[in-house]
């Protein structure tokens, strides 16, 4: 309706979607995942980063730091677990108690901080995640694949199911007409700060993004071929089979 009647500059959505309930400018993360989801403004499918940006942990809100990689990591996770039939605020259990209800704590603190400093280990496992075939006891979501279907499973097979299912999704955005750079937010939350003379307080999202889509594989929103054939995903939209402007990569 904006785009039809005006209005553009306070349309506050993400691919047509109105945003979730959280300020991104106040957890950049967040925002991140707004711009990013295939759904378009739902928190869940953006993968939840305001959990670990103040709703659950108190993760710094304002660095893009290892966001990208984290974001990845809990997109994938959260959309395998929603694959495999549970669901998603059940994720929250991953948090230690101590942690959350003891913010001041110096564990909590060492948390916090933590998150950020693992970002590009967390990139590398995004990148490739058989590299975790380990199982933690906090996280029950292989146990339960597991026990109820009698795959064998574990972390990173759990990842790399996720990782393959927001592909999918993305890619078959592409094919119904979904165009490259549609990962955006509006003006208003990259370009206005939320708390006047706080020039951290607004969405730091072309930074974010091009780590986001080096750690995915993807050009500019669009998964590449070679992604793509990585994860067994056939079949390619028009601009792609015409090598319009994308890569092999």
């Amino acid at each position: 309706m904006s785009e039809r009647f005006g209005g553009k500059e306070f349309a506050i959505h993400a691919k047509g979607m109105e945003l979730a309930a959280y300020e991104p400018r106040g957890a950049v993360g967040q925002g991140l995942g707004y711009a990013t989801s295939n759904r378009g403004g739902c928190h869940l499918n953006a993968g939840y980063m305001v959990v670990l940006e103040g709703l659950g942990l108190n993760v710094n809100q304002y660095t893009p730091f290892g966001k990208a990689a984290i974001s990845i990591f809990f997109q994938n996770l959260m959309e395998a677990i929603s694959a495999a039939g549970s669901c998603l605020f059940t994720s929250y259990t991953v948090m230690p108690a101590p942690v959350v209800n003891k913010p001041n704590s110096l564990l909590a603190k060492v948390v916090n901080k933590g998150f950020i400093a693992l970002g590009p280990v967390i990139g590398l496992l995004d990148r490739y995640p058989g590299i975790a075939s380990i199982n933690l006891p906090i996280i029950l979501y292989p146990y339960a694949v597991q026990h109820a279907t009698g795959m064998k499973m574990n972390i990173g097979k759990m990842i790399k199911i996720g990782e393959y299912g927001y592909n999918l999704e993305r890619h078959c955005n592409n094919i119904l007409g979904q165009e490259a750079h549609a990962d955006t937010l509006p003006a208003r939350l990259t370009g206005e700060e939320q708390i006047e003379g706080n020039k951290k307080s607004k969405v730091p999202l072309d930074k974010m993004l091009k780590s986001y889509y080096r750690i995915r594989g993807w050009k500019d929103g669009v998964p590449k071929k070679s992604k793509l054939r990585s994860l067994g995903i056939s079949g390619y939209p028009a601009a792609i089979l015409n090598g319009e402007g994308l890569s092999d990569g």
